[in-house]
């Protein structure tokens, strides 16, 4: 396509959109995707590496990085968690017991 074919489009403009139904300030208030971003943008899924990649495409994993939790103790605890009254106090024998919904 040559330039001055160009010219004669109605629709060609000089600034890019995201849409050709949205301005300009619309598209600001869109959230931000790695499409929408500059080169070195990696918004990724908010979680945290827990090892490497290797040259050859390897994951090595590094305990230091592993996700530890930290559990309370709960002796001497004196809520308990909400259970119904119709559940029975010992589990049923056999699954054929178990009333299906």
């Amino acid at each position: 396509m040559n330039n001055s074919a160009l010219t004669y489009l109605p629709f060609y403009e000089t600034r890019r959109c995201m849409s050709k139904f949205l301005s300009k300030s619309a598209t600001k208030r869109l959230p931000l995707t790695s499409k929408r971003a500059g080169k070195g943008y990696y918004k990724g899924k908010g979680c945290t590496s827990e090892g490497r990649l290797t040259s050859k495409g390897k994951f090595i994993a590094d305990p230091m990085k592993k996700l530890q939790l930290i559990v309370p103790d709960l002796t001497g605890f004196t809520l308990k968690p909400y259970i119904a009254r119709t559940v029975g106090k010992s589990p049923p024998k056999d699954q054929a017991s178990v009333a299906s919904p």
